[in-house]
């Protein structure tokens, strides 16, 4: 009987397992034909330097918005990709750039400046 229990605990796990829905941190407006939008990832610059040097990292998104209305997204727009694609060993402060067409396809870009 407890191993009946365990598979069907494992089992309903499995079948929900997908039904959780992850929020980003940062999540912008999305336009309905075009979007193009930026604004800061760091909430306070208070007495930071202005940066000469910048580090961008990408990543590409499509949205499936007739069937399941999930997404799918590729390759790492972290703020320690963007630093080491910029040669940057200190992060000052940093932004994000999102370009969206018809809420389908996009780009979201992390900016960060540093030295």
């Amino acid at each position: 009987m407890r191993t009946i229990r365990c598979l069907s605990v494992a089992a309903v796990l499995l079948a929900f397992g997908g039904c959780t829905h992850w929020q980003a941190p940062v999540r912008p407006p999305v336009g309905l034909l075009f979007t193009r939008y930026r604004a800061p990832l760091t909430a306070d610059v208070t007495g930071v330097p202005a940066a000469g040097r910048e580090g961008t990292a990408s990543t590409l998104f499509v949205q499936d918005i007739i069937l399941t209305g999930q997404g799918l997204a590729w390759d790492d727009a972290s703020i320690a990709t963007a630093a080491r694609e910029g040669g940057l060993t200190k992060v000052y402060y940093a932004d994000y750039e999102v370009l969206a067409v018809l809420g389908v396809f996009g780009e979201f870009t992390v900016r960060v400046y540093g030295e």
